[in-house]
């Protein structure tokens, strides 16, 4: 029998210490990409940003995160509700001074980067007794959290002028998970109507966010999209020195050191995923975050076959080179015909 010290042990070594290498990508490759950071650091600290990347934090941008999020308080104790219901002017005056303080320098307070992981089953499991059968949520400080909403909504800003991703429907401002169904069945319906064959595969990575490797997404957000200055170095102050335990209804773990991910349940968490995975093979479409699918549609299907297979063997080596997983066991083809 398994006591909740060894339970709770197992869901560490898997969701938090992860026993996550390297291997597939060579020393030489992660120096240079240490350098790259470091360059991309010292010309932030410059202010080579644009507006939305440097500019002090606004009182609209402050006034917008009151009443925002759960109240459920983080590691701190500090719920949202304490701050919303504390003197307004004094409060937004606090928190004004507070996160332009920290913006200014490129400093995410180390005790608004401590996450209680929440675990919660997956629906559907045949076997509860894996750790892989639960998911786990960040439940990080308000503070921090709004703190991340304004500097989020920059990001999203500085994206949508650069025409981000226009194939990924998460996360993103008049964007949704719906629109994506729909180009997925209307691909189909036109090639059935044609006369093709079409065939659908939906692609699966175990625990997608919590493997995302930082340095990898850090080098992504300078050279695909030209991010620096205040916002660059506050992404990376975010990113690094994290600290996760356990939590397990009043069972509450240690502290521990969280290498990897991009932490589900925080403001800039999932964004930042999807600037990871942005550059999948582009036969990949649409794309609902971690939700990935291929489609071809082919008069022939041998060619619908080979088509599929190039993509999937170029997904698998984006994987490879990112150090992610996919779940095959999840993986899912799904072939269509008219029926005359």
């Amino acid at each position: 029998m398994f006591n909740d010290n060894d339970i709770r042990t197992e869901l560490e070594d898997y969701h938090i210490r992860k026993g996550h290498s390297d291997e597939m990508q060579s020393v030489e490759g992660e120096i240079d990409i240490e350098d790259t950071i470091k360059d991309c650091v010292e010309q932030a600290m410059k202010g080579s940003g644009n507006f939305w990347m440097d500019s002090d934090i606004s009182d609209y941008e402050v006034k917008a995160t009151f009443g925002r999020g759960t109240d459920t308080a983080g590691p701190d104790d500090i719920s949202a509700k304490l701050e919303d219901n504390a003197d307004r002017n004094g409060m937004h005056m606090c928190l004004k001074f507070l996160w332009n303080k920290a913006w200014a320098t490129g400093y995410f307070p180390i005790d608004w980067k401590k996450e209680n992981r929440s675990v919660i089953p997956k629906p559907g499991k045949d076997n509860y007794n894996e750790s892989k059968a639960y998911r786990t949520v960040s439940v990080t400080s308000c503070l921090g959290k709004r703190f991340e909403f304004i500097s989020s909504q920059r990001l999203i800003s500085v994206l949508k002028m650069q025409g981000f991703d226009k194939d990924q429907y998460a996360y993103l401002k008049n964007r949704s998970v719906t629109q994506a169904i729909l180009i997925v069945v209307e691909s189909i319906k036109k090639g059935l109507l044609d006369g093709d064959k079409a065939t659908a595969v939906f692609f699966d990575f175990t625990d997608a966010f919590g493997t995302v490797n930082r340095r990898h997404l850090l080098r992504k957000i300078s050279r695909d999209f030209g991010i620096s200055g205040r916002l660059f170095l506050h992404i990376a102050s975010f990113l690094r020195d994290r600290l996760a335990r356990i939590k397990m209804d009043v069972d509450v773990g240690d502290w521990l050191q969280s290498n990897y991910g991009t932490s589900a349940g925080t403001s800039l968490g999932p964004l930042l995923f999807v600037i990871h995975i942005h550059d999948v093979p582009k036969s990949i479409m649409p794309k609902s975050a971690d939700d990935l699918v291929a489609i071809s549609v082919e008069e022939d299907i041998s060619a619908v076959e080979e088509s599929l297979q190039n993509t999937t063997n170029k997904l698998i080596q984006w994987a490879q080179k990112e150090g992610m997983t996919i779940n095959a066991e999840k993986n899912k083809s799904y072939g269509f015909s008219r029926c005359d």
